[in-house]
């Protein structure tokens, strides 16, 4: 039986619909994903940084912001982190 162009219309808009909502769940999924993958860095890092410098350990969240603060911008932990970079991009291009 032929369909008319009204229920052909309507067949259109219901698959529209369902790929809009595919769509959707595809992105939260994208971005829980994003998340999860952020948090793991996160504990990762902080969880090496606490193994070199386990007196970080005892410092409250203010403390070990001052901490950082003070540390990061110096010049010596620039260069180092310069050099990390440079030796991660010649890894990465050979």
């Amino acid at each position: 039986m032929l369909k008319t162009q009204n229920e052909k219309l309507e067949s259109i808009q219901t698959k529209i619909q369902q790929l809009e909502n595919q769509k959707k769940r595809l992105l939260q999924q994208q971005k829980a994903q994003g998340r999860k993958d952020r948090t793991k860095r996160l504990c990762k890092r902080a969880g090496l940084l606490e193994s070199i410098l386990p007196s970080t350990i005892a410092l409250n969240d203010r403390q070990f912001n001052t901490f950082l603060s003070k540390l990061l911008p110096s010049e010596t932990c620039a260069a180092f982190l310069n050099e990390a970079q440079t030796t991660s991009e010649q890894l990465d291009t050979n």
